[in-house]
């Protein structure tokens, strides 16, 4: 029976942005979200998750975007035996060097990098509210950056430059839930498709929402993360 829902954030966010979720989950199961912001590379970021797992048993693992590529690596590289996986908008590799034909390019993401060097702040912000419209704007006004943060933000941005754990999905044999959005420009629903295909038994939901359901449309988010934890439960008789 699963006991413990780990939820991991993506680029530029924290465990904040999880809010919705462990108000909502934290009433059955215990909830924990570390903060992975300040790690400078993807083993820092999975050894902090690692260790927020100290005589944790009968978990799930929730990752959102960046989220996902760290419990990748988690589960490459790492001694974790998780009873699920829930990947959020996300994709094994960000940048699409042609096995999607859509998405991020290593050009857009050179120019994030560079404007993220000459002013953080600005592309933060400039972030959300060109992928989140109003609702990044709404965002924007919970999610507090201090100047000793902005640095960290490029550690994220190479992070997502440098990932690619597409050789490993076929690997994955525990329990996947795939859900993505429609209308997600920075991981379309085509890198959640090219999971399911690899990851045997993955279960595939689409959601008519952006690149944050879980804030988006938070009611159908967390009944499918509900359902699929019911699914997980050992069949009687």
């Amino acid at each position: 029976m699963v006991k413990t829902l780990v939820f991991i954030h993506g680029w530029a966010s924290s465990p904040a942005i999880w809010q919705g979720q462990i108000e909502y989950f934290s009433k059955n199961y215990e909830v924990i979200s570390p903060d992975i912001s300040a790690a400078k590379d993807i083993r820092e970021a999975a050894g902090s998750v690692n260790n927020s797992l100290k005589d944790k048993k009968d978990f799930i693992l929730i990752g959102w975007s960046l989220g996902w590529l760290v419990i990748l690596e988690l589960l490459k590289n790492f001694n974790i035996s998780p009873q699920g996986l829930v990947a959020v908008n996300s994709t094994p590799k960000l940048i699409d060097d042609g096995y999607l034909g859509l998405g991020l390019s290593k050009t857009h993401l050179a120019k994030m990098i560079r404007d993220c060097k000459r002013n953080p702040k600005k592309t933060f912000e400039d972030f959300y509210k060109n992928t989140f419209s109003d609702i990044g704007k709404t965002m924007l006004k919970g999610v507090k950056l201090k100047n000793s943060d902005y640095e960290k933000l490029i550690y994220g941005l190479y992070i997502l430059r440098d990932g690619d754990y597409r050789d490993f999905l076929k690997a994955i044999d525990i329990p996947t839930l795939l859900i993505t959005g429609t209308r997600d420009s920075i991981c379309p629903k085509e890198a959640s498709t090219y999971m399911h295909k690899m990851i045997e038994g993955a279960q595939l939901k689409v959601l008519d929402s952006g690149h944050i359901p879980f804030i988006e449309k938070d009611e159908e988010f967390n009944g499918l993360v509900e359902d699929f934890i019911k699914g997980l439960l050992p069949k009687s008789g």
